[in-house]
């Protein structure tokens, strides 16, 4: 008898295409700072490039997750909700402040929201706690 392969959850997917979204969106900021650069709106070189080398890195980063959250592991549901609480941090301060915006806030609190319930439903978790013996020992 042959196994079939259990589909996966769709609150999976849709973690994943937001965890996407999140990571372009990310990328965008990104290309924007190295256009700062190359064009030299820029204040501090240093400063700025290391800037653009950490949110770079992060948007790779998110974008990886949504892969590896796609195809079901585990270490991608925990990156995930890091990232979640990390834009939640973020908007709690986009509410004051100098440059305080209630837009900024709110698109990064209702998404991350969305994806911290699908992280934790059920069938979600249920489909990234696959048996860790077959990642480590492929045979």
């Amino acid at each position: 008898m042959t196994e079939q392969p259990e589909k996966a959850p769709i609150g999976l997917g849709f973690a994943a295409i937001l965890l996407w979204a999140e990571g372009l969106f990310v990328g965008l900021l990104a290309a924007r700072l190295g256009v700062a650069l190359v064009v030299g709106e820029t204040k501090s070189l240093v400063t700025s490039v290391a800037l653009f080398a950490l949110v770079a890195a992060a948007a790779a980063w998110v974008i990886y997750l949504g892969f590896g959250l796609r195809k079901g592991k585990r270490w991608a549901r925990s990156g995930g909700v890091f990232w979640q609480l990390i834009q939640l941090a973020v908007a709690s301060a986009s509410f004051s402040g100098q440059f305080g915006s209630q837009a900024i806030g709110w698109g990064l609190i209702i998404p991350s929201v969305w994806v911290l319930i699908l992280l934790f439903s059920k069938k979600v978790v249920a489909a990234t706690l696959g048996n860790t013996d077959e990642e480590l020992d492929p045979q």
